[in-house]
């Protein structure tokens, strides 16, 4: 008999912690919820590192809504090339994407003799690839056996810019 209560006495003893411990648990699970270091989405518990990469993954950004167009990447194109050619690198600079321009102006500033050859390569013409929502393809045919793409993105006022060229 006393075998037997020092079992009982063992298991419940091991119940006992393993409830506290539960308990325990249970606190500090709430606690990293209160703080925001846990969350619930999608039936499913993210670290907050977890949750911010889910979000980030998911994120939709102004390339993602459509803007009625209020000019054409060819009219971009042919404004872009006149201003080279008439040695209007600003002028030219407004038709590139903000974030482009300063590269595009270091290149103009840092190899003049490299960047006229380039402006004076510019064929007059470019040739639509595709159009896929914002984002626009075209080739720019400079006259040699590689294919170049410029591409152009519409921005959140609907007006295409250059993206690359």
């Amino acid at each position: 008999m006393d075998k037997l209560k020092k079992v009982l006495k063992i298991v419940g003893l091991v119940a006992a912690l393993a409830v506290v411990a539960f308990i325990a648990y249970a606190f500090y699970v709430n606690w990293q919820i209160k703080s925001g270091n846990l969350v619930k989405a999608n039936n499913r518990w993210y670290t907050k590192a977890e949750w911010n990469q889910y979000l980030e993954s998911i994120k939709v950004g102004p390339q993602y809504v459509e803007a009625p167009a209020v000019n054409t990447p060819e009219e971009v194109y042919a404004k872009f090339r006149e201003a080279l050619l008439k040695n209007d690198i600003e002028g030219a600079l407004n038709e590139l994407r903000p974030d482009k321009r300063e590269k595009y102006r270091e290149a103009a500033l840092n190899d003049k003799e490299k960047f006229e050859k380039w402006v004076k390569s510019l064929p007059e013409v470019i040739t639509k690839d595709s159009i896929d929502g914002n984002h626009a393809y075209y080739d720019v045919d400079y006259g040699t056996d590689n294919k170049n793409t410029a591409i152009f993105r519409k921005n959140l006022n609907g007006v295409w810019q250059i993206d690359a060229i």
